[in-house]
């Protein structure tokens, strides 16, 4: 039985500031993204502060035959936040109450979820002051998600607020897709929601709407975008809290010493990592550049960053002799046992995007509509040396700048281009198509983590037929037929 009950909830009234001319004096902000896409101003904005907020926010604005952009921390980069034309933002900044011992509401961020001695939420997004409610939407990962999967793999509840004001307060496992299709039941009738199943590469994926012919209701929404209801709390499933952890950065002289040494570790594991990332020889130059204090030996060219559970007496042997059967110096590595050292070593990966941004910010003072290019992609196991070397033989043939980056234990590497002129960020633009081509005949997905929002929407049609597009929409069309959750974004 897969009929659910919509619940109606008495409105209650929302914060609202209101006027093109004062948002744009004192709320600029909240138009924007970390995608810096160009908006456009709105003349409302809502700051709710409970679901029930929330539905007055939705019902007001849609009486006025608006649509509604959903924000939070706005770290998003695919442009899923900013002010578009005819619509007004809700906010859930504001939305950050804990409501049970692991209930929260959406606006909160995820390093203000807390940690006990014993559990702890593991979702670990790049960025840590992403809200609850976005990496939901996104179906966010991070580093961790080698090890603990993306964001689907621990909620538990969601309460989201649909087109029509109507509420949706749902656990895992309480209703099943069932004859391809959810029905729920609502106050002018039911609301019949098909369910076709489509391809899904085996790689994380967030790419589209999650679809599958058995899937759990609570699955319809992550990774949606906002497009099919407003998530507002949502109840997070936890992990054992990891203790002795060891932190290795391992450097090498090659780039194929480096790969090997990640196909020994993900193909006879002989110690569990819960994070494995990369940086290439063009990222470590620019953390040379940026940071003296980090001391890397001068015949390095690229690193491997790992997390490990160390639970063994014997775990340093185990590494040596991994490392050795490599051609891995173990003299060449940073480790550090304490989450001091695990945040000077995030500090090591968080400097190679901000760099890169700082680059480009550079550039835009002389060239205003340049922007970087970075792919999402993520391919099959097996399939990463092959998507490396095409992605980095098409970016040299060319001439342009470029640094690797990102989760390579996923097979997920982010190669962004830093375009010179307006003429290299056309050539970007093509090479970030030419990859995504790629990464999909080798099996993969277009966006591993970042989701495709208002500037990827073309990528979907590499990675999906029409016919999958299309029972895509009717989900949409389903949900929210007049089109105001996120207008604009994924479809």
């Amino acid at each position: 039985m897969n009929k659910f009950k919509l619940m109606s909830v008495r409105p209650e009234d929302c914060f609202l500031v209101e006027g093109k001319e004062r948002i744009l004096e004192s709320y600029e902000p909240y138009l924007s993204d970390e995608s810096k896409m160009d908006y456009k101003p709105v003349s409302a904005i809502f700051f709710p502060e409970n679901t029930a907020q929330v539905v007055d926010a939705v019902k007001r604005t849609t009486g006025q035959g608006k649509g509604i952009v959903v924000s939070a921390s706005r770290t998003g980069v695919t442009g899923g936040a900013i002010g578009v034309d005819n619509a007004s933002i809700i906010s859930l900044e504001k939305m950050t109450a804990r409501l049970g011992e692991w209930h929260f509401q959406a606006g909160v961020k995820i390093e203000d979820i807390p940690v006990t001695d014993k559990d702890y939420y593991p979702v670990d997004p790049t960025e840590a002051t992403a809200s609850l409610g976005g990496t939901i939407a996104t179906n966010a990962s991070g580093p961790r998600t080698f090890h603990y999967g993306a964001t689907r793999n621990h909620i538990k509840a969601l309460t989201i607020v649909l087109a029509d004001g109507s509420v949706l307060d749902i656990h895992r496992g309480e209703v099943v897709c069932e004859n391809s299709k959810f029905v729920l039941q609502h106050r002018d009738g039911e609301i019949v929601i098909p369910i076709v199943g489509i391809s899904m590469p085996p790689v994380k994926n967030t790419a589209g709407l999650f679809l599958k012919e058995d899937m759990d209701l609570v699955d319809l929404f992550i990774g949606s975008e906002g497009t099919l209801g407003i998530v507002t709390e949502a109840i997070v499933e936890t992990a054992p809290l990891p203790v002795n952890r060891l932190f290795l950065v391992i450097y090498s002289d090659t780039e194929s010493k480096a790969l090997r040494l990640v196909e020994a570790i993900k193909s006879k594991p002989r110690f569990t990592c819960l994070a494995i990332e990369y940086f290439d020889h063009n990222a470590i130059a620019l953390i040379r550049e940026s940071d003296a204090l980090l001391n890397i030996p001068g015949d390095v060219v690229c690193a491997v960053y790992l997390e490990i559970l160390n639970g063994d007496e014997d775990i340093q042997e185990k590494i040596d002799e991994t490392l050795a059967s490599c051609g891995l110096d173990p003299e060449w590595t940073w480790a550090g046992f304490a989450e001091g050292d695990m945040l000077e070593m995030k500090r090591f990966r968080h400097d190679v995007p901000e760099r890169v941004n700082a680059i480009i910010g550079a550039r835009k003072v002389d060239i205003p509509g340049l922007h970087k290019i970075g792919t999402d992609t993520a391919v099959p196991e097996g399939q990463l040396r092959r998507i490396l070397s095409f992605a980095r033989s098409e970016v040299e043939k060319e001439g342009l700048q470029y640094i690797v980056f990102g989760h390579i234990g996923d097979n997920h590497l982010h190669v962004n281009m830093l375009p010179r002129s307006m003429e290299e960020l056309k050539k970007a633009e093509k090479l970030h198509i030419a990859i995504a081509e790629e990464s999909v005949r080798l099996g993969g997905t277009v966006s591993a983590e970042h989701g495709i929002g208002r500037l990827k929407k073309d990528l979907l049609k590499i990675q999906f037929t029409e016919g999958e597009l299309a029972a895509m929409k009717s989900v949409k069309d389903a949900l929210d037929p007049q089109g105001v959750l996120n207008p604009g974004v994924m479809l």
